[in-house]
C-alpha cells in the first residue's frame, strides 16, 4: 500500500510542478505565469508589439490603395478630402444621423458623407435635410469661428419639413453646416470661391 501511495504520489508531483523539479508544487509561486509571458514574446503572439505591428502594417496598405490610382500612380483625395463643386441655384439636400450628414442631393454627393461643398461667393443656393434617423436635428451655416453667418440656422425638430431648408448667398465667411446638438460629427465643409 506505501509503495503504490509512493507511486501515486510522485505521478501527482510530476503533473503539479513546473518544469524545474526543484521548485514547489504550489502553482502560486509564479514560475507558470513568468514563463506564459517569456512565451508569448518569443512567439510574437503580442508580448512584444508584434501583433500591433501586423495590424499597422495592414493599415498602411489599406491607406495606400485608397489612395493611389494604379492607372497613373498618383494620388486620389480620399472620401473626407474629396471636394464637390456645386452650381448656383442648386438645392443641397442630406439625411441627418447623429453620426453624419449624408448627401442627398445633388447626385454627386449621393451618399457621400459630410461632404465638402465649393461654392460660388454671390451666387444662391438652397441647403437643407429632408430625412432623419428619429433624433432632434438643425442645420446652420458657421464661420470659422464656429458662430452662425446671417441668422443661418433652423429651429431643432425630429421631422424635416420645409422650414429645415436655407436659401443662402455664398459669403468667404461661410465655413461650415453644421447640426447643432451634433456639432462634433455632423459637421462638413463650406468652401467658397471667389473668381476674383
Amino acid at each position: 500500500m506505501t509503495a503504490v501511495t509512493g507511486v501515486l504520489a510522485g505521478c501527482l508531483d510530476e503533473s503539479t510542478t513546473d518544469d524545474d523539479p526543484g521548485d514547489s508544487t504550489d502553482d502560486s509561486d509564479g514560475d507558470e505565469p513568468e514563463t506564459g509571458d517569456e512565451t508569448d514574446g518569443d512567439d510574437g503572439s503580442g508580448a512584444d508589439g508584434s501583433d500591433g505591428d501586423a495590424a499597422s502594417d495592414d493599415a498602411d496598405t489599406d491607406d495606400a490603395d485608397s489612395e493611389t490610382d494604379p492607372e497613373d500612380g498618383g494620388t486620389e483625395p480620399t472620401e473626407t478630402d474629396r471636394e464637390y463643386e456645386i452650381e448656383p441655384g442648386t438645392e443641397i439636400l442630406f439625411g441627418g444621423e447623429t453620426t453624419e450628414w449624408v448627401g442627398l442631393e445633388p447626385s454627386a454627393i449621393d451618399g457621400t458623407a459630410n461632404p465638402t461643398l465649393v461654392l460660388e461667393a454671390g451666387e444662391e443656393y438652397t441647403i437643407g435635410w429632408t430625412d432623419g434617423d428619429g433624433a432632434q436635428h438643425n442645420i446652420e451655416i458657421w464661420d470659422e469661428n464656429e458662430a452662425v453667418v446671417d441668422d443661418l440656422e433652423t429651429e431643432l425638430v425630429v421631422e424635416p419639413d420645409e422650414g429645415q431648408r436655407l436659401t443662402v448667398t455664398a459669403s468667404e465667411e461661410m465655413a461650415a453646416y453644421v447640426c447643432h446638438p451634433h456639432y462634433f460629427t455632423m459637421q462638413g465643409t463650406i468652401r467658397v470661391r471667389s473668381d476674383q
